[in-house]
């Protein structure tokens, strides 16, 4: 909303002044110092850009929230079953890593093995 109100307070101070018909004359003030036409109108593109790009993550967001249909009880649940799903994921992450570990200490060692038996030959 802010973003739309500023878009148009930048138009009714920006705009140069335009004849009502062709027989009235053009009003001029010497204090407004309105931007180049390619300027205003690159700013009105610019504008016009953002609250579109605003708009569409606003929709994206409304998209994501549950539907007016879903009941509390199946929110919760849907909370609970992700919640579950995160801690086996979790599970899984932490064995990953220890099976990590323990290969790294295995090709570690082979590493030693490998440079002993290396250094035995050249003794």
């Amino acid at each position: 909303m802010d973003m739309f109100f500023a878009s148009l307070t930048y138009v009714d101070q920006s705009h140069d002044s335009v004849k009502l018909t062709e027989s009235d004359p053009k009003q001029v003030d010497a204090d407004h110092d309105p931007p180049s036409e390619f300027d205003f109108h690159s700013n009105l593109q610019e504008l016009s850009t953002d609250i579109i790009l605003k708009t569409k993550q606003i929709l994206t967001i409304i998209d994501t929230l549950p539907g007016v249909g879903v009941s509390k009880d199946e929110q919760l649940k849907k909370i609970e079953n992700l919640s579950k799903e995160l801690e086996t994921l979790e599970i899984r992450k932490k064995q990953a890593i220890v099976k990590k570990e323990k290969l790294t200490d295995f090709v570690n060692s082979l590493i030693l093995q490998v440079s002993q038996g290396i250094a035995e030959t050249r003794d």
